[in-house]
């Protein structure tokens, strides 16, 4: 079963200073037969900045 999620990387600063979350896009490949299990990621190409307090609410 595969997914996909996201995975904070780093906090970094914007042009006018304010805390951003650089996120990146990943595809989660579970190999159990229950959500639970754990399971392997594999980094995508794709990035987001979050703003820190959308993250931390």
């Amino acid at each position: 079963m595969e997914d996909e999620a996201w995975r904070s990387v780093d906090v970094i600063k914007d042009k006018k200073g304010e805390p951003h979350v650089l996120q990146q896009k990943v595809k989660v490949y579970t190999a159990g037969v229950t959500e639970e299990s754990s399971g392997y990621t594999r980094p995508m190409t794709a990035h987001r900045l979050v703003p820190l307090t959308d993250v931390t609410k």
